[in-house]
């Protein structure tokens, strides 16, 4: 009868010392699944805010860390219209977010849609790049779209607006005014010449005028 009591006692003790490791894993989860995340790092971004990414991933309230999955940020990165690709990866108590955007090239005067190189965008954010004033013929559309591609960002920036120009000896030929004043023409196969837009200027001086990059390369003064 003692063995048996003993054995029980042992039975028991066991199952209070499981219950207490149980109970200690459960409490050590919850307190851990609690932590919520220190730090959001934003790259990449240029036409959206580090503020719009974070609404737009959910993170604004910095959410608990263990709970917030980097497959469910990026997914819901993606469903925005500027978004190209994101890539989201974890740290400790930290998110880091690297945006690539797609280029806007230049906003249609007609319908206020930003128009990229997969397609168009409506909405009323403000992005710096020019308008294109006219209607640039259907089978010049590839080529305008693959010049406008090649100007670098910052150059968009400086074009106020671009117009489809053709003269009687090339028509592929296109006008620019850009904000300082200035206005350039160029052919489409010419448009990656603008990105050296600033230094033609520096060499210019502080003079309004005109840049014939269609032909000639030189600058002719008002």
């Amino acid at each position: 009868m003692k063995k048996q009591k003993k054995k029980r006692r042992l039975k028991v003790g066991r199952l209070f010392l499981l219950l207490l490791i149980l109970s200690v894993i459960s409490f050590a989860f919850l307190k851990t699944s609690d932590i919520r995340i220190m730090s959001i790092v934003i790259k990449g971004n240029n036409i959206l805010t580090d503020q719009e990414i974070i609404e737009i991933a959910n993170l604004d309230d910095y959410p608990p860390f263990f709970t917030t999955l980097s497959f469910n940020v990026k997914k819901k990165i993606l469903k925005n219209e500027y978004v190209q690709d994101v890539k989201v990866s974890k740290g400790i108590l930290r998110i880091k977010i690297n945006i690539s955007e797609k280029k806007v090239l230049y906003i249609d005067s007609k319908t206020k849609n930003k128009v990229t190189t997969t397609g168009e965008i409506k909405d009323e954010k403000i992005v710096c790049v020019p308008y294109l004033i006219n209607e640039v013929p259907k089978d010049k559309k590839p080529s305008f779209i693959k010049g406008m591609n090649k100007i670098d960002d910052d150059i968009l920036c400086q074009m106020s607006e671009i117009k489809y120009d053709p003269n009687e000896i090339d028509d592929d030929r296109y006008y620019v005014y850009m904000n300082d004043g200035n206005s350039v023409y160029l052919t489409v196969n010419k448009f990656d010449k603008l990105n050296k837009y600033n230094t033609i200027l520096e060499n210019v001086g502080k003079q309004n005028g005109t840049l014939y990059l269609d032909y000639g390369d030189y600058f002719e003064v008002k």
